[in-house]
């Protein structure tokens, strides 16, 4: 049976490289600057979370129907250099359901995963931040248990703010608070609420001690949206909307960074047959 998904899994991922890929479409006052269509074997790795440490994009993926979860390293051209799978431990695995690795970040030489699992079909209630090693990829050894009553459907997401020593995340849907934490020791700060409810948060990234948050559209024909949150007031504003013609988008992560060519904002796309797409997006002078 595993080969028989592994044969249809791959066909599909043939296709997708092949036919599915569609430019996006951004509000005025912003531009596409690039984008890349990853290949069949980077797209495994890179279906759920982007962030980049000033040298290297990280990217993660988790297909739970083949119980696959990993971890791939790109240089700024988001050419691979590194790619491991099999990145959630047995530990985890075993003991919690956890078996998916949401959007990621990375500060201080550790990537931040957050790691979930629905255990016996109980729900998404163990939520971990695990740490693995830029260099290597590898499990550190490190986690921290983020579980409580404010992540009762998983841990999708969380965004580092390494300036001022602080860790976000939240519950997927719908979301009226950002939960704090410290970046050292991950100990609860407090429940930042929203000015607004938002729905589907599936990424997020902090710029400037702004954080920043991608909509997951569950409809495919709505645009998906960028969002920022002041963190100190808990303020929502609308940043940019995305529109994804031509394929079934699921809008992921969000990495917020300035290079080079302009761009600010690295959106993570798949579609459906699991082929990964990233936009560069600048903001209009």
């Amino acid at each position: 049976m595993e080969k028989f998904i592994s044969f249809f899994t791959s066909i599909g991922l043939l296709l997708s490289y092949l036919f599915g890929f569609a430019s996006a479409g951004v509000t005025d006052g912003f531009t596409v600057v690039s984008k890349q269509k990853l290949s069949p074997v980077s797209s495994l790795y890179s279906g759920q979370g982007l962030c980049f440490d000033g040298e290297y994009y990280y990217t993660s993926g988790s297909i739970t129907a083949l119980n696959f979860t990993g971890l791939a390293k790109f240089d700024s051209n988001m050419k691979r250099v590194a790619a491991k799978g099999g990145r959630v431990p047995a530990e985890f695995h075993d003991k919690y359901g956890s078996n998916h690795l949401g959007g990621i970040d990375c500060a201080n030489g550790f990537i931040y995963a957050p790691v979930e699992g629905d255990i016996e079909g109980k729900g998404y209630l163990y939520n971990f931040i695990l740490l693995y090693d830029c260099e290597t990829l590898e499990y550190t050894g490190k986690y921290f248990n983020l579980t409580s009553e404010y992540l009762d459907d998983g841990i999708p997401w969380c965004a580092v703010d390494s300036e001022n020593g602080y860790l976000y995340t939240s519950k997927f849907d719908p979301v009226g608070e950002i939960l704090q934490y410290d970046l050292e020791t991950m100990e609860f700060i407090g429940a930042i609420p929203l000015s607004e409810q938002i729905r589907r948060v599936q990424g997020g990234s902090v710029y400037k001690g702004i954080l920043y948050l991608s909509y997951d559209s569950k409809e495919a024909e709505e645009s998906e949206i960028i969002y920022s949150v002041n963190p100190a007031s808990g303020e929502v504003n609308t940043v940019f909307e995305r529109t994804m013609p031509g394929y079934d988008n699921e809008a992921e992560d969000i990495c917020v960074y300035p290079m080079p060519d302009g761009s600010l904002f690295h959106t993570l796309d798949y579609d459906k047959l699991i082929c990964v797409n990233i936009h560069h997006v600048s903001k209009d002078k």
